[in-house]
């Protein structure tokens, strides 16, 4: 998004920019009357909690815990205004106190979603000093860490399948194998055609390109037919995706968008280990309303 998008709390999430992106924004919001707070790799909870506090003027009388940081992230003790937190190598903290981090990235996450569900001016995050897709929380020695949000996902929704031909392929899955088909739909936004065939409590996509100049059609001129990514049910998408971005993971889809059968979005492969994923809301979830479903 823009600095202005930005500013107005178009992210659905931290950024992570370079040093030079943030100043803009910080410039930006500066301009706007908003306050800023810059916690140059705070590495201890103590240290963390008192650069909130020097950056946004928190009143004398603040607890100096989690639970005081978020009332005030949420809701300032001045009023509602804009507040910019750049955050310099967060990876300092992520190291020395993986616990503080998770603690901190919750809080953050919490207060950018609360102030876009209330409407007041936004509270901006901005990491800097990490490289995309890489997990903070982790060093070279130590066990992969699997993000909260993945641990939290629901059910496989779909396994897809690239195909040349919607009609051929339907007469090895549907009539050989004897999976019913759910829908066949022609996704014009993606140009694509694809068909759902249910299978106990998940389903195969079969998706054939209809443009030759997608992603899509490129990935079956070069790979063929054959496996494409899984896609996995989540209770709150918007939330999943902000939750992922603050662990790390380099995302194609910053926001939810319509899919064929609801809100969805997509993890960039880098960052899941060569596999393409998905992620669709579950139906009910607050995507399926903002997007007119």
């Amino acid at each position: 998004p823009s600095i202005a998008a930005i500013l107005r709390g178009a992210a659905h999430g931290p950024l992570t920019l370079d040093d030079a992106g943030a100043e803009r924004v910080v410039e930006a919001a500066r301009g706007a009357g908003g306050t800023i707070a810059v916690l140059d790799g705070p590495d201890s909870k103590a240290a963390l909690l008192a650069a909130f506090a020097d950056g946004l003027a928190f009143p004398a009388w603040w607890g100096r815990n989690w639970d005081a940081l978020e009332d005030l992230l949420g809701a300032p003790a001045t009023g509602p205004r804009l507040e910019v937190v750049v955050w310099h190598d967060p990876g300092r903290l992520a190291q020395a106190d993986p616990d503080a981090w998770a603690s901190a990235r919750d809080i953050l996450v919490g207060a950018i979603e609360y102030r876009r569900g209330v409407g007041t001016p936004p509270i901006v995050v901005i990491l800097t000093g990490l490289q995309p897709g890489a997990a903070p929380v982790e060093n070279s020695m130590s066990e992969p860490r699997i993000p909260a949000a993945i641990r939290k996902l629901g059910r496989v929704h779909h396994v897809a399948l690239i195909v040349r031909d919607i009609d051929t392929s339907l007469v090895f899955w549907r009539d050989t194998l004897g999976l019913p088909v759910d829908a066949v739909m022609h996704m014009e936004h993606d140009r694509s055609t694809i068909a759902f065939l249910p299978v106990g409590e998940s389903k195969v996509e079969l998706v054939m390109p209809t443009d030759d100049t997608t992603g899509v059609a490129r990935f079956l001129a070069t790979k063929g037919e054959g496996f494409h990514h899984v896609c996995f049910e989540v209770d709150d998408l918007a939330e999943t995706l902000t939750r992922l971005s603050m662990d790390g993971i380099e995302l194609i889809d910053s926001a939810p968008r319509k899919g064929g059968e609801g809100p969805v979005a997509f993890l960039h492969p880098k960052s899941c280990h060569g596999v393409l994923v998905e992620l669709i809301e579950a139906p009910g979830g607050p995507a399926w309303t903002a997007l007119g479903f």
